[in-house]
């Protein structure tokens, strides 16, 4: 793990909490539940990754001052990212976040503890309030984004191009790869494992976290050279750098999924198992499965009350199977991909940053 890096980081994270924590609009979140799940994730810790990458490609275009003017979005990628795991905890129906509970199952266990309810009606309580939660954080960002003009000076043509390009591409692609997941998870029985190949499921996550990498980097740039123009060659390319890089965090994070400690991954392991989630590293695994392992890994992937010895089978299987190693060279030819395309941004602190990122995307371990 660099330490250039991790020392980036962690002053990222801090100047990004001091922001969030000095926003007057948190003296509008109401009622105090919806306040609590709003600032939740937002105060634990966490590697701020995305944020931090935007950060870094406007470093590379504008320098330290460019770099001060961006953390309002900063921030706003932030509220946006967050806002979608709230909901994705929801549709995943998981416990853990970051080391504590989803806010959904916060907000449930809070209103039983507080006023009583029933399991049922605490869950539906804190599914609800978790969703408006989400609301809130997506409103936040867009107010983030439009301080860079309104406090930070930044052209104001350009911060409306990048809050558009956030709202519609990005956006509908993130919740498209979304979709696309929950279908997957529904090709068990009657909708076959084998009706999903592994250029489908790259594709998903290209969509569901690719596309929010790409935008990382796309945004960072447009501020650092404080255009409008999205197709500018040097914006281009660190989108598309980002971007590929994306989707290698992805892939390693399938991989963590099912090799990680919990308590450092500070979300459940084997999680993806229970949910049926369709990987690269499930479709090779029953790739090179004989009868026999593949009954036993369709047995049990998506089967929610499955026991923590079964969740121990499919996790050696798919190492057996290679699995994987295979999705570990799948990551690492995205970053060989990825590489490139900072060929033509000048050197500085941040373009090795940069570099010292794209490592660490296929090498962090939990």
């Amino acid at each position: 793990m660099n330490s250039n890096l991790m020392e980036y980081l962690k002053e990222k994270e801090r100047q990004i909490v001091d922001y969030i924590k000095s926003d007057p609009i948190q003296n509008l979140i109401k009622p105090r539940h919806i306040y609590e799940g709003v600032l939740s994730y937002l105060y634990r810790p966490a590697k701020r990754l995305r944020p931090s990458v935007l950060l870094m490609s406007c470093g590379c275009f504008g320098g330290e001052e460019k770099e001060k003017q961006a953390i309002p979005a900063a921030v706003g990628i932030e509220l946006f990212h967050t806002w979608t795991l709230v909901h994705d905890d929801i549709i995943d129906n998981d416990p853990l976040r970051r080391g504590g509970p989803t806010v959904h199952t916060l907000i449930k266990e809070k209103s039983r503890d507080e006023w009583g309810l029933g399991n049922e009606p605490a869950a539906e309580y804190g599914t609800d309030m978790a969703i408006l939660a989400g609301d809130i954080q997506h409103g936040w960002c867009i107010s983030a984004f439009a301080d860079c003009c309104l406090k930070m000076g930044v052209n104001a043509l350009t911060v409306l191009r990048i809050i558009k390009y956030l709202e519609t591409h990005t956006l509908c692609n993130l919740i498209n790869g979304e979709a696309v997941d929950v279908q997957f998870s529904l090709a068990n029985g009657s909708r076959p494992v084998t009706v999903i190949n592994e250029d489908r499921v790259i594709e998903m996550l290209w969509l569901k976290t690719g596309i929010l990498y790409e935008f990382a980097g796309l945004a960072g740039a447009m501020l650092g050279k404080d255009t409008a123009d999205i197709n500018d060659p040097d914006v281009q390319a660190i989108k598309t750098f980002t971007g590929k890089c994306g989707i290698a965090f992805q892939l390693q994070d399938d991989i963590l999924g099912i090799l990680g400690d919990e308590e450092v991954l500070g979300k459940p392991v084997g999680s993806d198992i229970r949910e049926g989630k369709k990987t690269t590293i499930v479709l090779e695994a029953l790739k090179n499965a004989d009868s026999r392992q593949r009954e036993l890994i369709l047995g049990i992937l998506g089967k929610k009350d499955c026991t923590d010895e079964e969740i121990e089978t499919v996790r050696k299987l798919f190492i057996d199977l290679n699995g994987i190693e295979h999705t570990r060279k799948l990551a690492l030819g995205y970053i060989k991909d990825a590489l490139p395309y900072l060929d033509r941004i000048p050197d500085s602190k941040y373009k090795q940053l940069l570099y010292e990122w794209a490592d660490f995307m296929v090498n962090r371990e939990f």
